[in-house]
This record gives structure tokens, C-alpha cells and sequence, in this order.
């Protein structure tokens, strides 16, 4: 009754309920416009090996694998390539201005030239800059300042620049294309079921002013907790598409509450809250657990998408309570009652209604054969995080990885960084030595990063600079002419190459002993499977190293840490799963007072979550028409993909559930009627969840034009999931079962009023 007297309450206070959203909208933005956002790019995780042993580098060697980074790839394939007097000139002009800039953000810049990183047929180097503050600190207008230097100062005709690094290369894509293409598709989807402008639009308006207000809360939120960018994306795709679909249950049952009321507007509104409005509490706090469930991870980017995505639904859902009745009640004269009846929708269904009652066993045995066929791909589905070797062709990222990956090879984008734990005895320089020939000897990699001893290398260039001097000195009396610059170059590359050889080591101690760190670069890029491989036995080799040598090896790098947290994800997706499927059991249990149809719901839930799972491997890494989905490049799905699908689909597929089920209860409890109570269903509710499915597969597939394959992977898999839950499961496989099975869905301790004699 609260619900009812509330809708009473809004018809009668319009204007106030109106005014008090346009307060808080302005609240809102008043906040985020203040204070800004800070959404960070880098997805990190604590309680891992990879990510704990990071401040033991930065203590022992000054290395913090934190640290903004920028790579400047530079490459020249005319005459002598990157080793011309003139591109060497460029570069080191454009490091020295860059320095004096802005030195006092950038912690170091390697001059190539110095370190000879000069790939084998000299077209390609590329200079590394450090920044002082952290990847998601540093801003993207210094980033962009740096960029212009050396645009400037090496870019020409025939000297092509790439970018890549741990800061943003790339200004933040604000997005708004894929939203706009989703709320169109809404409207006009509203507008055939509604057959007016008026009236369709009010799920829309209703929907961004609580997406407007989710989002500026979160961008509020972004000065206090960490939130990755993608997490905005998921509360906006997720909100938009609930907020729309509860609306929409709500205006449609207003319109059936005005017939049935004789044109009584408060008491109609009264009522649809107090009946579509218990359904839309339930939808969404299903929703709001499901994904705030995705704490129980204990991932901490997980955890804030989660919590992000509960923001923006709550917002939708109120807004759909609050602010949608008020409009209903300023353009009431705009909404027409619904004309049919009850018994018109059981006495005349349509021809497909009339099949699945007839041969429910048919639609059950096809349905469940086609989402199994489709989830044959989910077999080999591998998990990986973001690279950029899979964004698209023309982003500058995607261009300095395959540059570097095809001149270096691969492994040079993503090094295993191996942390060796010493117990400072007298054998440690030769235990590390075996150590480093084994770790050089596995399959995946491809060589040891030397490490030069800056003390040793200096005084060896002091005395080969000398020889080379007195050399020069005694050809010159000897011959009476001074060495050339091709034969200066000459001796120059013959010193650093010696210098290479004999002060160089492929490890480094720390100045106290206690540790050692090598850096192995492996054949392939981090998402391959000899990469992970490599990795494996690395991390199993440590048990030979702990019991052999007393040193023990813990793996850190984007690529060791890319690992740990898939397999962390991995662990804890089952464990998820499964409470969260416990829980909404029995929630569903309770609602319905029925075991068969929560076991039916759960059932169902997951085969079709198994056939997106499939189609999404079958796009995404496969590669099966990469074209026409728009990706440039099949690779492993992104590692928190299947805990985000779960908890947001089996939201939705819950929502779909309880409108469904709910309204066939609702008739059999009336009637006793079991195949009219399918009927019904199928009739009066149908329509509304085609409709709602539609517009969920329209917003979440307009992500999926999105170019970012973090983002598209998620819409993919959220609107065949969509498609695949709803069109199959909820509306013929669950109305099937619930005419096969008759009065023993409701068989329930203390359910004797539902054991009546079906007609």
C-alpha cells in the first residue's frame, strides 16, 4: 500500500517531485564540475605476488613498475635509417628540450643511442621516458606536450612516431555515439508499442535523468575511490538499459490500471505502482546484489565497477519511481488506456502462443539444442587483460606495438621482471649466474636484458676512450691524417659494444645484497599461451631455486601481473556464481512459493549465459566475422568479462523472469487454468519483455561499435546474452516447462489455495 499511496501522492505533487530532481541534478553538477573526474586507465590489483613484491623494486633498485611511462617509437627506412647524423641530432634535441621543459615532472630519458637500442637492420629505435608521478597521475596535457616535442623535432617525410606507454597517450574517449544510437533505437521501438511520441519518449526522459544523476555521482565519487574508465561505461550501458526497461513496465501497466479504473488517474497510477512498481523493486535490487556481489571478489577494480553499476541503477530505478509517475501525471491527457482485455488475450492467441501451448516439448528440446550448439565455443574461451596489440589499426598504441613487435619482436612490449629473494652467502653470484642460464634456456624466452654496472662501465669507457685517443694520436703521426668520422663512429660502436660485454650482467644485485633482479624478455606478446607457459615455469622453477639455492624468484611485469590476476578472476568466478545463484534461488523460491520454477529460472540462466559465453569466444578470439563486428585482431577475452556478464545478465534475466512468471501466477491463481495462465502470459506480458529485450540488446550492442575491444567484448556479450535469455529461455523455454510441469509448479509447503482442479 506504501507504493500505492506514494503514486497517489506524486499525481497530486507533480510540480514538487519535479522541482526536487531538478535541485539534485543541479546539486550533482555543481559537484562534478568543482571537483572534476579522476578515472584511471590501469587496471592494478593487491593481494597478488606480482603486484606486493613492486615495492621491494622500488625500494632496492629505484624502479617503481608504477611509474608513468611513455615509449617514443621512432622509425626511418631511407639511407642509414635511425643511425643518420641528422635523426640522431633530432632525437637528442628534442630529449634535451624536453628535459628542460619539463624536468621537473619527468623522473628519466633514455637516449637510445647511449644504451644502443637500435633494431637489427637500424630503421627503428625508440627513446623511453619516466615520468615521476603514476601512470593514472600523470596528466594527459603533459603527456601530449612531450608528444609535440618531439613531433616537432623528429617527425618529417620520411621519419614516422608511435606512442605507447603506461600514461594516457590518447585524450579520453567521452563516448556519447554508442548512447545516442541506443536511446534512438529505444524510442522508435517505444514508438511501435506505444503508438505515441509522447508516451515513448517518457521511458527515455525517464531513464537519462537517472543516468545523468548516477554518472555525476560517480565522476563525485572519482576524487575518493579509484574507478577505472571502463567502469563508467559499464554504469552508463547498464543504467540506461534498466532504467528504460523499467519505465517502460510501469507506463504499461499504468495504461492497462486506466482501463480497468474507468479513466481514474490517481487511482490508476496508485495501482500501477503498487503492482509493477513490487516488480520493479524486485528487478532491481537483484540487479544492485548481482553486482555488488562482484565484491566478494575481493578484486578491487572489480569491486568498484560493481559498486559503480549499483549507483547507476539505483538512480534508474528511483527515477522510474519518482520522477517518471510525475511526468505521467503533467501529460496524462497523452496516454491512451490499453483496449484489451483479459479474456480477449486468452480467447484469441497468437499463432506462435498457440504452438508452444500445443508442443511445449518441441520448443524445450530446439531451444536448449541451439543454445548448446552455441556454447561449444566456450570450451577453449581463454582469459587475458587489456594489450594493445588488439586495439585498432589506427590508434598511435596499437602502431608503436606492432612497430616494436615486428623490428624487436614481440616479448619487448610486456618483459617478465624476475625478483630474486637472496640469503647473502658467498655462492649467490654463482647460484644467480645458473639461475639466469636457466630462465635464458626455457622455450619462451627469447633473451636476458643485460644489466650494466654504471661504476664499471664508466671506468671502462674512460680507459677504452683513452686507448682509442692515443690510437688516434699515433696514426695520426704515423700518417699524417686524422681519423675519419666513419672510423670515430666505428670506435665509438666498438667501445659501448665492449663496454656491453664486459660490464654487463644478466642480473643486478642491490646495494645491501638481499635481492637480485633479472628481466626476461619472451618470444611472444602477453597474450600468448607460450608467454603464460614461460611464466608457469618460472614461478615453478623458484621451488627448485628456494630448495637448491635459498633464493626464491616472485615474477612481477604488465605480463606477470596480467597472469595473476586472470588467474585470480578465474578462482573466483565459480565462487561467485554460485552464491549468487544460491541467493536469487532462493529469493525466487520465496516470491513465487514454487521450487520448480526458481530450478526452471536457474536452469535456463545457465545455458543461455554458456551460449554467450560461446558466441562472445567465437567473435571476440576466434575471430568469426571479425569484419563485420569490427576488430582488428583476435585475442583472449578480457579477464573480468565473465563475472561482469554474470552478475549483470543474471540481473536482467531475473527481471524478465519475474515479469513473465508473475503474471502466469498471477492468472492461475485466478482461474486454476494452467494452459490459460501460459496464455496470458505470453500475451499481456510478452509484448512488454520483446519490447525490453530489444531495447537492452539495442543500448548494450551499441557498445559494441565501440572500437576499444574491452568495451565492445562487454557489449557483445551483454546483448547476445540479452538475446539469448530472453527470446529463448523466458519466452519459450519457461513457458514451456510451466505447461509441461501444470499445478506442480506451485507445489510449496502451504501452497493449498494453488492445488486447485486445473480446467
Amino acid at each position: 500500500m506504501m507504493l500505492k499511496r506514494l503514486g497517489k501522492w506524486i499525481y497530486h505533487n507533480k510540480f514538487k517531485t519535479l522541482l526536487a530532481w531538478l535541485v539534485l541534478l543541479v546539486a550533482f553538477v555543481w559537484g562534478a564540475v568543482g571537483m572534476g573526474s579522476h578515472f584511471v586507465t590501469n587496471l592494478s590489483i593487491s593481494g597478488i605476488p606480482s603486484t606486493e613484491i613492486q615495492s621491494t623494486l622500488e625500494k632496492e633498485f629505484d624502479l617503481n613498475p608504477n611509474s608513468g611511462t611513455l615509449k617514443v617509437v621512432i622509425q626511418h627506412k631511407d639511407g642509414d635509417g635511425v643511425n643518420s647524423d641528422e635523426i640522431k641530432s633530432q632525437v637528442a634535441q628534442a630529449i634535451q628540450k624536453a628535459q628542460d621543459k619539463y624536468g621537473s615532472d619527468i623522473k628519466s630519458i633514455s637516449n637510445p643511442y647511449d644504451s644502443g637500442i637500435i633494431s637489427e637492420d637500424k630503421t627503428t629505435t625508440y627513446v623511453d621516458v619516466t615520468f615521476k608521478q603514476s601512470g593514472q597521475n600523470v596528466p594527459y596535457t603533459l603527456v601530449n606536450n612531450v608528444r609535440k616535442i618531439f613531433d616537432d623535432k623528429v617527425k618529417d617525410k620520411g621519419t614516422t612516431l608511435a606512442y605507447t606507454g603506461s600514461a594516457r597517450v590518447t585524450p579520453m574517449d567521452l563516448g556519447g555515439t554508442s548512447e545516442i544510437i541506443g536511446v534512438t533505437i529505444a524510442f522508435i521501438l517505444l514508438l511501435i508499442l506505444f503508438r505515441s511520441f509522447v508516451t515513448a519518449g517518457m521511458p527515455i526522459v525517464s531513464a537519462l535523468v537517472g543516468l545523468g544523476s548516477g554518472v555525476l555521482l560517480i565522476t563525485i565519487g572519482t576524487n575518493f575511490f579509484d574507478l577505472a574508465n571502463v567502469g563508467e561505461t559499464l554504469a552508463v550501458m547498464l543504467s540506461l538499459a534498466v532504467g528504460i526497461d523499467y519505465a517502460l513496465f510501469i507506463l504499461n501497466r499504468y495504461k492497462t490500471d486506466l482501463a480497468d479504473t474507468d479513466g481514474d488517474q490517481a487511482e490508476a497510477l496508485g495501482r500501477a505502482l503498487q503492482e509493477a512498481g513490487k516488480s520493479v523493486i524486485f528487478a532491481g535490487v537483484t540487479v544492485i546484489i548481482a553486482v555488488c556481489g562482484l565484491s566478494l571478489l575481493g578484486i578491487d577494480f572489480v569491486s568498484a565497477m560493481g559498486f559503480a553499476a549499483a549507483v547507476g541503477v539505483f538512480f534508474a530505478l528511483i527515477s522510474a519511481l519518482t520522477f517518471l509517475p510525475a511526468m505521467i501525471s503533467w501529460a496524462q491527457k497523452f496516454i491512451k488506456p490499453n483496449t484489451k482485455t483479459v479474456d480477449e488475450m486468452a480467447a484469441n492467441p497468437s499463432k506462435a502462443t498457440s504452438f508452444l501451448v500445443k508442443h511445449p516439448w518441441t520448443i524445450v528440446i530446439v531451444g536448449v539444442a541451439v543454445l548448446l550448439g552455441l556454447a561449444v565455443p566456450a570450451e577453449h574461451m581463454r582469459m587475458g587483460m587489456p594489450y594493445n596489440g588488439s586495439l585498432p589499426e589506427n590508434r598511435t598504441e596499437r602502431q608503436a606495438y606492432d612497430i616494436i613487435s615486428d623490428k624487436f619482436g614481440e616479448g619487448v612490449n610486456s618483459p617478465l621482471i624476475a625478483v630474486v629473494e637472496l640469503d647473502k652467502t658467498a655462492d649467490d653470484e654463482e647460484n644467480l649466474a645458473k639461475i639466469a642460464d636457466h630462465l635464458n634456456g626455457l622455450d619462451g624466452t627469447k633473451t636476458m636484458l643485460p644489466m650494466v654496472d654504471q661504476a664499471k662501465a664508466q671506468a671502462l669507457k674512460a680507459q677504452l676512450t683513452q686507448q682509442m685517443q692515443q690510437q688516434a694520436m699515433a696514426q695520426a703521426q704515423a700518417t699524417g691524417q686524422m681519423p675519419t668520422d666513419q672510423q670515430k663512429a666505428e670506435a665509438a660502436a666498438k667501445i659501448k659494444a665492449t663496454i656491453l660485454q664486459q660490464a654487463s650482467k644478466p642480473y643486478k644485485v642491490s646495494a645491501d645484497g638481499k635481492y637480485a633482479m633479472m628481466v626476461v624478455i619472451p618470444k611472444k606478446g602477453s597474450e600468448s599461451e607460450q608467454t603464460e607457459k614461460l611464466a608457469n615455469q618460472i614461478k615453478n622453477y623458484s621451488k627448485t631455486t628456494e630448495s637448491s639455492y635459498h633464493a626464491k624468484i616472485t615474477l612481477t611485469g604488465v605480463s606477470a601481473v596480467n597472469l595473476d590476476i586472470t588467474d585470480k578472476l578465474n578462482r573466483a568466478t565459480p565462487v561467485f556464481a554460485g552464491i549468487i545463484i544460491g541467493l536469487a534461488f532462493i529469493l525466487l523460491m520465496l516470491v513465487f512459493r514454487s521450487f520448480v520454477i526458481p530450478l526452471i529460472a536457474m536452469a535456463g540462466f545457465g545455458i543461455s549465459l554458456l551460449a554467450s559465453f560461446g558466441f562472445t569466444t567465437l567473435v571476440m578470439q576466434d575471430g568469426f566475422m571479425k569484419g563485420f563486428f569490427g576488430i582488428s585482431k583476435g585475442a583472449p577475452l578480457i579477464s573480468f568479462l565473465p563475472v561482469v556478464v554474470i552478475g549483470i545478465l543474471f540481473g536482467l534475466a531475473m527481471d524478465y523472469e519475474v515479469f513473465m512468471v508473475s503474471r502466469a501466477r498471477e492468472e492461475y491463481l485466478k482461474t486454476g487454468d494452467n494452459s490459460r495462465a501460459v496464455i496470458v502470459a505470453l500475451q499481456d506480458s510478452g509484448p512488454i519483455v520483446i519490447t525490453a529485450a530489444l531495447i537492452m540488446i539495442a543500448v548494450f550492442g551499441s557498445f559494441a561499435l565501440n572500437p576499444d575491444p574491452t568495451i565492445k567484448s562487454m557489449g557483445l556479450a551483454l546483448s547476445f546474452g540479452v538475446l539469448f535469455d530472453a527470446f529463448i529461455v523466458r519466452l519459450m523455454i519457461v513457458p514451456s516447462m510451466i505447461q509441461i510441469f501444470g499445478k506442480w509448479n506451485w507445489a510449496f509447503p502451504g501452497n493449498k489455495r494453488n492445488w486447485i482442479s486445473e480446467k
